[in-house]
């Protein structure tokens, strides 16, 4: 989808990074459950059915891990029952979920930021002062699909030739080498060729596709404005929560939490705007 093609590609990448900064430096789980709503409307609206197997996966990562850290840290002192001569606590069940929480909201906000910022956006923004850098960058961010991509062919070309559809760990193995064979030819063909047009030279001409406008400033200091609001709450300890020896009887800062709130659900307005004025504002011939 194209919410955040009106701006310039520094805007989408200033915002997601303020809100990923966030989500990994708090433990508390209101910010936490902001991040995870946030970046769930975001995804679906963006890749829509193929973002339910990672909310699935997510899922089971907090499910999993809140389960199992119970069975490790024995820490907290309202014991539900006993594994053993172990107790199993609430607030470790509790600290489990929460450390959940922060690994999905992480996937799912890697995982927008991945269909959002493209290897353009990224040579776009960093392809003047750091050319060789921002290119490794976004090889790195395309090579993880590609490679996937590139299995599946091989896989679906195995089984046209009459291969095998038993899935045995030779045969990922032979298809693996061949993958990562494939990819490492292409990136020298690419560094080749982006040697030969004069990549990085400080004598080359670029040319951008759009101006900074004063959207783009307005955007950008939205979300790094709610960006500080938070980290300043977080500072004060305004939004501290503790879950050992006990669960902590605060956390909840209304301006804490409801700046990130905003933050993450920010995109939202241009997701209603742009389906409303596709919906009830037809093209007049």
């Amino acid at each position: 989808m194209c919410y955040f093609k009106t701006f310039d590609p520094t805007v989408p990448m200033t915002y997601l990074l303020c809100v990923m900064s966030i989500c990994v430096f708090t433990a508390n789980p209101y910010l936490q459950l902001c991040a995870l709503f946030g970046g769930a409307v975001l995804l679906l609206c963006i890749k829509k059915r193929k973002a339910l197997k990672l909310l699935l996966l997510c899922a089971v990562i907090i499910a999993v891990m809140g389960a199992t850290n119970p069975i490790f840290v024995h820490r907290g002192l309202t014991e539900l029952f006993h594994i053993g001569k172990d107790p199993y606590t609430l607030e470790a069940l509790l600290y489990g979920v929460s450390m959940g929480c922060a690994i999905a909201g992480l996937l799912i906000w890697f995982s927008a930021f991945n269909a959002i910022v493209t290897q353009d956006d990224i040579l776009a923004v960093f392809g003047k002062r750091m050319p060789k850098t921002a290119l490794v960058i976004s090889m790195i961010l395309g090579f993880i699909p590609k490679l996937h991509d590139k299995y599946v062919d091989l896989l679906h070309a195995q089984y046209g030739t009459g291969g095998t559809c038993r899935k045995s760990l030779r045969r990922c193995a032979v298809l693996f080498v061949a993958c990562l064979a494939y990819e490492a030819e292409r990136v020298m063909d690419v560094s080749l060729s982006m040697k030969s047009r004069g990549y990085g030279l400080k004598k080359r001409t670029r040319a951008q596709r759009r101006r900074f406008r004063k959207s783009d400033d307005a955007a950008i200091a939205f979300s790094v404005g709610l960006c500080a609001v938070c980290f300043m709450l977080i500072g004060k300890g305004r939004l501290d929560y503790w879950y050992y020896p006990r669960l902590s009887p605060g956390g909840f800062d209304a301006l804490g939490v409801g700046s990130y709130f905003l933050l993450c659900i920010s995109p939202l307005y241009f997701i209603v705007k742009e389906r409303t004025l596709w919906r009830y504002c037809p093209a007049k011939n």
